[in-house]
């Protein structure tokens, strides 16, 4: 999934997915509004889990430990967290 800030950013063997834009004075045919619904749809659950990850505040907050890995591994252990919330919780919908 990539948004327009991201429009140099390539990676190989990675599918790209972005939504249709609309072309100056025309309107969109059905299936590329459906396709950008989809889209959009998908998108929005996944900002839903990254601010429920977010949550820990240690994410959001500058980190300034520069030790190879720790990074990683405070990422790591917020998305486990999260994911500790949803399984203890299984009936409350994520979205």
């Amino acid at each position: 999934m990539q948004d327009l800030g991201f429009l140099a950013f390539t990676l190989p063997e990675v599918t790209i997915l972005m939504p249709t834009k609309k072309p100056r004075g025309q309107e969109l045919s059905l299936e590329e509004q459906l396709t950008n619904q989809a889209l959009n749809q998908r998108r929005l659950r996944i900002e839903h889990v990254n601010s429920s990850v977010k949550r820990c505040r240690i994410v959001k907050d500058r980190i300034r430990l520069w030790k190879e890995g720790v990074r990683d591994l405070v990422m790591e252990l917020c998305c486990a967290l999260h994911n500790f919330r949803v399984r203890l919780n299984p009936w409350t919908p994520i979205i």
